[in-house]
Parts: structure tokens; C-alpha cells; sequence
């Protein structure tokens, strides 16, 4: 999150007042004394580092989830929600899927374990072109060399992997003139990442979910997920599985003839990438709206 977006909702009681309850339970169930005002005063590449990433996972879902709130007073219910990776943590606290106390506790409680992804590989993006999306061929590639990918429009990749197969991938995207970019220092939505969840996976299985309120559609399966073990289990396993975007917001319009998309933000890239993604659809700006 760049300094404006994070600034851009923390007017608003909603999100104040989920900072103030993380604050409370990872006092009073993590012995944590933690202030997300000066949290976020930070640098990106501060709040993004591993020893961080759960505050600011945190942070997020208490800025999204105090943002949909605020919106579901103004404009009622939504048909349908949906996260795109840390979004996935908000998009089941705000659906009643999963508790914010709990999602709190057990989202710093589960990464106390993973010292040590960073050595294995990282997260990069990768843009072709306008005129020469990504094709088959190129998905095999990507498949042969032991890296995974997360489909976000049918021009920009998000992709996990080691490092020596990364290089790879960098050494490709000269020859077919993609642009990369480097995202996350660890490789999230990878197979690398699972070992790591592994180690936690008993334990886990006590974690309560329930049936949500509000629809969910999965950014991950691309599918409806309405049973609390599969919502648990997505939860636990997340940051080991790609992503779908594209594919899910087409199945969205249509399947489900969703019309009308908001983005709760805080940034603005899933706006900025629905129009890359072939539907007839006009997203909107949670900002703009409240």
C-alpha cells in the first residue's frame, strides 16, 4: 500500500473501530502492545516484510472490512463478495465466515512459523504487451519450469517461484518484450509456501468458520464457497494456491449477472486491471462512493 492509501479511509469510525479491537485481542491474546496508526506511517517495504506481513494483513482486513461495512449501511447487502489474496481474510470476517477477534488472533498466531520463505524464492509480475496477451504456449512454459501462476487479466501474471526459476522467467520476458516487476520477497500462491502450512495444519483444523451470511465467490476455486470446512480449509491453504481473478469476475457477469463491481481498496490496481479483463462492467471506487 502506497502512504495515500492507507491514509484514504482512516476517517472513518468503521475502520477505527476495528483498529481498536486488533489492538485489543493481540494484547490481550498475543501479549502485543501495537499501534496501526504508527504502523502505518512505515514504508511500504517495511509493512510488506516478512516479520510484519500478519500486521499488515491485519491492517488490511480492518481497513476493508470497516469500509464494507460502512458501505453495506449506506447502499444495503451486496450480492456477492470477493478477495484477491490478503482480501480473501476481509471478505470472510465481513460475510460472517469468520470472526475479526478470530481472524485477528489466528492470522498472527499461524505465522509465527515462517522464518526462512524468504530464502527460498519470491513473487513477481509480469505484463505483456496490448497487442500479445499471454498464450497456451506460454502457460506451459511457465508449467515446465516449475513455476505458478496466478492469472489476474489475460495480460498480467502474477507468478510464484524459486529464485533460480524466476531468473528464468526474467530471462523470457526480454525476448518476448513483458514487462516485470517485483511484488513480494517470498513466493506467495506457491507450492514453496506449502510445507510451512503443513506444519500447522492439525492445529488449524480447530479454527471456527461458519456458513457466511453473504455470498462468497472464491478468487481461487472461481466458484461459490458456502461450506465453513472448505472456507476453512481455503483460508489455511491460500497462500499456497494461485489465483483466478480474471476467470472468477467473467463467471461473476456471466453466470451470476453481477453488473455492478466496488472495490473496497485500500488501493486502486483491481480497478485499474478490470480493464483488461473482457467484460462489459464499469467498477467503482469504494472512495468515491461513501
Amino acid at each position: 500500500m502506497r502512504k495515500s492509501d492507507r491514509q484514504r479511509f482512516l476517517h472513518l469510525p468503521e475502520v477505527q473501530s476495528y483498529f481498536q479491537r486488533a489492538e485489543k485481542i493481540m494484547n490481550e491474546r498475543c501479549g502485543l502492545n501495537f499501534n496501526f496508526q504508527k504502523f502505518l506511517e512505515k514504508s511500504t517495504e517495511e509493512i510488506y516484510s516478512l516479520s510484519q506481513i500478519s500486521y499488515a494483513a491485519v491492517a488490511i482486513c480492518a481497513i476493508q472490512t470497516g469500509v464494507a461495512d460502512r458501505l453495506q449501511q449506506q447502499r444495503g447487502a451486496p450480492d456477492w463478495v470477493m478477495g484477491c489474496s490478503l482480501g480473501d481474510l476481509a471478505r470472510a470476517v465481513f460475510a460472517g465466515a469468520y470472526s475479526f477477534e478470530d481472524a485477528v488472533y489466528n492470522h498472527i498466531k499461524f505465522t509465527q512459523g515462517i522464518d526462512g520463505i524468504d530464502k527460498i524464492g519470491r513473487n513477481i509480475g509480469v505484463l505483456a504487451p496490448r497487442d500479445a496477451p499471454f498464450t497456451e504456449e506460454d502457460f506451459l512454459w511457465f508449467e515446465q519450469i516449475n513455476v505458478d501462476v496466478s492469472c489476474l487479466t489475460p495480460r498480467f501474471l502474477n507468478i510464484g517461484g524459486r529464485y533460480q526459476d524466476l531468473e528464468k522467467v526474467e530471462e523470457r520476458a526480454n525476448a518476448m518484450r513483458w514487462n516485470t516487476m517485483s511484488i513480494l520477497d517470498y513466493p506467495a500462491h506457491s507450492r514453496y509456501i506449502l510445507p510451512y502450512v503443513q506444519a500447522v495444519e492439525t492445529e488449524f483444523a480447530e479454527v471456527q468458520t461458519h456458513k457466511p451470511r453473504i455470498p462468497i465467490f472464491s478468487s481461487l476455486s472461481a466458484q461459490p464457497l458456502e461450506d465453513p470446512s472448505l472456507i476453512r480449509e481455503e483460508f489455511l491453504l491460500s497462500i499456497t494456491r494461485t489465483i483466478h481473478w480474471a476467470k472468477a469476475v467473467q463467471l461473476l457477469v456471466s453466470e451470476k449477472g453481477v453488473v455492478n463491481f466496488i472495490n473496497i481498496g485500500p488501493c486502486r490496481s483491481l480497478s485499474g486491471i478490470m480493464k483488461d479483463i473482457p467484460v462489459s462492467v464499469s467498477p467503482k471506487e469504494a472512495f468515491d462512493l461513501i
